[in-house]
């Protein structure tokens, strides 16, 4: 199965989905956050993905928003008005 071209972090099953993804380590989609920045859907995604502590620095908000783990950072950096795209760092 492939990911779609983007998930809706707002969508619960699209969370769900999204969670897979991330805790696969596959990151070539899009996610798309609204402008005001549902920080419990992204703690949800994280915690579905497997990962127990997830912090969300959001000082950079809307240019990006790093969540960190016990596993790793993700960075989601915005490619236009609320699309961005995550990467591991």
């Amino acid at each position: 199965m492939e990911p779609r071209s983007f998930y809706d972090v707002t969508e619960a099953e699209d969370r769900r989905e999204l969670a897979q993804w991330i805790k696969a380590g596959v990151f070539n989609y899009a996610v798309l956050i609204p402008e005001d920045l549902p920080k419990v859907e992204i703690v949800e995604t994280f915690k579905m993905a497997g990962f127990n502590h997830v912090e969300i620095d959001d000082s950079s908000w809307p240019r990006r928003i790093v969540v960190k783990t016990e596993g790793g950072s993700y960075i989601f950096r915005k490619v236009e008005e609320g699309v961005y795209k995550i990467e591991r760092s």
